[in-house]
């Protein structure tokens, strides 16, 4: 399957198009060693491969050169080239232009650069990470004339879900909120505003009644949002790390 094939409203529905999301995505990929099937523009020559390095200073990716050198050249030679590889066991489709061939730590790479959208065919969503409970996320929500300090049980670049007490009253669906000032452990305290759009209810195992609330950030600064995509990869080292 390659992104040419795919009409217009499929390209909407699941491009991503944000340099953090393509990062991940991209980096785990690369961690899971999933094959990627490059195909040249006439469709006639293609190399399964995998991505060996992503580079995002250098704005540059990766993929194991073919053992036919002709392969190689054809793929080079190509003004475009196709991408097709899974994303936990979702489809993704991204176009770089053509490729180089160079040398990474002593081994022959084709070299591409990072493109500026992919998709994966799956409902366009942010990376939610969960939060770690040793050192948890706090955000304060302005309610009238009172400040609600609530936990945040996870956090993408896109929003976060936070957790409250049915006591704590006056947030409700479809509301926005500003000033509300979250607190990442060991990154910093940022004024983001939030929109609720969605609020449940469930019971925990020792019978309290919690609120769960699903927000999302709205005008969100860049610095903000660079920060936070760094929490999250950092946060996400730190759990590889431990395990093993």
């Amino acid at each position: 399957m390659k992104i040419d094939i795919c009409n217009p409203d499929e390209i909407e529905r699941f491009k991503i198009d944000h340099p953090g999301e393509i990062e991940r995505i991209l980096s785990s990929v690369m961690a899971k060693k999933a094959l990627v099937t490059a195909y040249s523009e006439n469709n006639r020559d293609f190399l399964v491969t995998s991505l060996a390095a992503v580079d995002m200073p250098g704005k540059a990716i990766y993929f194991g050169a073919g053992n036919d050198a002709a392969l190689n050249q054809a793929l080079v030679a190509s003004h475009e080239v196709s991408f097709n590889t899974a994303h936990d066991q979702v489809r993704v489709l991204f176009t770089t232009p053509g490729l180089t061939l160079t040398t990474l730590a002593g081994e022959q790479m084709l070299k591409a650069p990072m493109p500026a959208e992919l998709l994966r065919f799956q409902r366009r969503e942010y990376y939610r990470l969960p939060t770690p409970m040793a050192k948890p996320v706090k955000c304060l929500i302005e309610v009238k004339d009172s400040v609600l300090e609530t936990t945040v049980r996870d956090i993408s670049i896109g929003g976060i879900g936070v957790l409250a007490y049915t006591e704590d009253l006056g947030l409700h669906e479809g509301d926005t909120y500003h000033g509300c000032r979250l607190s990442l452990p060991d990154a910093g305290s940022y004024l983001v505003s939030l929109h609720i759009r969605m609020i449940y209810e469930p019971v925990e195992k020792n019978g309290i009644v919690t609120r769960r609330l699903g927000c999302q950030f709205i005008d969100l600064a860049p610095s903000v949002e660079t920060d936070i995509q760094r929490y999250i990869i950092r946060v996400e080292r730190e759990r590889r790390a431990s395990a093993f």
